[in-house]
């Protein structure tokens, strides 16, 4: 199968949907697909590229990322890679409704008759800046409607999209189909006791407790809350981008973007995982660190998100004091830190595996392919 897939970006540039692009689409390729993912361009992506899986890089200019939006615009070489790749394909599936690549390639599929499939992740994201927003809900009304519009499956990570998509963008329920995120637990697993120790030195950590937050400096983060929470009895530990040296302290250790393999290191050197944020629409980072065996603190907001149905994960008003209260109870209490967090690992495993995610989305372009096409 000839599969065609877009991107804002790929890595070497971090964050979500690029790292689930690069997992997805090498996932693929292994089972014999030939992938395609056109995406901008940016240093270091040609040594991203493996049998059977290639990255095709459009030259972009992102002009609000200093404002940690990113948003590429694309040279016009943008319309020729995609229709060549669109005839090439047997199916095309983009990230993001938004997206100037998304919307183009979901109207070539449309013209060229291949079966498309869009991944929203977010459906909106509220910004701290009044401008942002007001430009994002003009956007999401024309260009993510059209894109919504052209789209034979809508795929979605978890119910809060979808209730998105349906309440404020009146889309069939029909057409939408929930593939959570799956987690590489042959990578994201816990260590012995003796195994983090050992880890916890190589990192130039001392024995205070780490809590741990994976995530950009943006605002819907809402990383001053578990700053303004610190308390001399534990340490934190900031891995992301955007984060100012002036952040660093004797008691907050600061990481850049890392790669999944080095990421995997703080998951299984901390002791606790927090998610301060406003606004989540799956929360992957938290699953990660399930799987690695730290017990999850999350902000009330988040309480609609399928991880509550776990059981195990504590949920508190959206203060410092009250993530303050959460996190001394967890080191007042190591018996119970370490029962909750082998039972998280065990949950991910067992509900949440990669290769689950895979074949979940094999499927759904196989059943695409044998339905006819609107014309």
């Amino acid at each position: 199968m000839n599969i065609l897939m877009t991107s804002h970006y790929t890595l070497p540039h971090r964050g979500g949907i690029e790292i689930i692009i690069e997992k997805l689409s090498l996932a693929l390729a292994k089972e014999g697909n030939d992938v395609r993912v056109v995406s901008s361009r940016i240093p270091g992506q040609e040594h991203y590229n493996r049998p059977s899986r290639t990255l095709i890089g459009i030259p972009a200019f992102d002009p609000f990322k200093n404002w940690g939006v990113h948003y590429p615009l694309f040279a016009p070489s943008l319309l020729s890679v995609l229709y060549r790749s669109v005839r090439w394909a047997d199916v095309v599936h983009v990230q993001g409704m938004l997206y100037l690549n998304s919307v183009f390639a979901l109207l070539l599929a449309r013209a060229l008759h291949r079966p498309a499939i869009l991944t929203e992740h977010a459906g909106f994201v509220p910004y701290e800046r009044a401008l942002f927003n007001t430009v994002q809900k003009i956007a999401t009304a024309t260009i993510g409607r059209l894109s919504l519009a052209l789209s034979d499956i809508i795929v979605v990570p978890d119910t809060i999209v979808q209730e998105i998509l349906v309440r404020r963008f009146l889309v069939p329920s029909a057409k939408i189909v929930r593939i959570p995120l799956g987690v590489d637990t042959s990578l994201f697993h816990p260590l012995t006791p003796n195994e983090k120790e050992r880890l916890r030195r190589a990192l130039g950590w001392d024995t205070r407790p780490k809590v741990l937050f994976i995530g950009n400096l943006v605002a819907r983060k809402r990383v001053h809350l578990l700053l303004d929470a610190l308390s001399e009895r534990f340490d934190v530990v900031l891995c992301g981008e955007g984060y100012p040296k002036t952040f660093s302290t004797k008691q907050v250790l600061l990481y850049p973007p890392a790669k999944h393999e080095e990421l995997v290191k703080l998951y299984q050197a901390a002791d606790l995982f927090v998610v301060p944020s406003k606004v989540e629409t799956f929360s992957i980072v938290s699953y990660e660190a399930m799987a690695c065996g730290l017990p999850v603190i999350m902000t009330e907001d988040l309480h609609h998100l399928t991880i509550a149905q776990s059981g195990l994960v504590t949920f508190v008003p959206a203060t410092a004091v009250h993530l303050r209260e959460a996190i001394h109870d967890f080191l007042d209490h190591p018996h119970q830190r370490t029962n909750i967090g082998q039972n998280s690992a065990r949950w991910v495993r067992e509900h949440f595996s990669w290769q689950a995610t895979v074949a979940q989305h094999a499927d759904l372009y196989r059943t695409l392919l044998t339905t006819p096409q609107r014309k």
